[in-house]
């Protein structure tokens, strides 16, 4: 877990200096922007990645200009990244990141059988079908759970270092 913690540490101070808005955005959404990122790094579609990974957000945008900033040159096993604010529920996002705010059933009802990482932060998220749920754990640690079986629903295998990591639910939200 310290590596993680290293990188995200590393990613959010040589971000702070460069990024003006980055005072202005929570740093719980600042660790979520990296985690994004990494998740990515960790994640195996069902066809091999050449083509942009895109990263999606649905509906109002928590992160201000935060994820862009920290994808901005970026690739992953040879794929650039990059994210789009997408107002209204669209197929397309190899991510897609579904803030409180969101229409939550909506979205994942239109990516529902492709080959999409759902990721979201309201409680529930694993239990309408999301793959990966942010948490705050003591008040301000973002954690994260993964329905292995929601990966499997969608194609995409999750690498055992990322499981590690993660409180694993199943489909019924039973935490393992």
């Amino acid at each position: 877990m310290t590596v993680v913690r290293r990188m995200l540490l590393a990613l959010l101070i040589a971000g702070a200096g460069t990024l003006s808005t980055a005072q202005e955005i929570p740093l719980e959404y600042r660790v979520k922007a990296a985690f994004l990122y990494n998740f990515v790094k960790y994640i195996e579609w069902p066809e091999p990645r050449s083509s942009p990974i895109k990263i999606c957000v649905a509906g109002q945008n928590p992160f201000g200009s935060v994820l862009a900033d920290l994808l901005r040159e970026e690739r992953v096993r040879g794929a650039p990244l990059f994210t789009e604010t997408i107002p209204g529920p669209l197929p397309g996002c190899d991510v897609l990141f579904m803030p409180k705010t969101s229409n939550v059933p909506a979205y994942l009802d239109a990516v529902a059988g492709m080959p999409t990482l759902t990721v979201g932060e309201t409680p529930g998220f694993i239990e309408r079908g999301g793959i990966i749920r942010f948490y705050l754990e003591g008040g301000n640690n973002v954690r994260f759970e993964i329905s292995r079986a929601a990966a499997d629903r969608a194609g995409l295998r999750i690498s055992s270092r990322l499981l590690q990591l993660a409180r694993l639910v199943d489909p019924a939200g039973e935490t393992r």
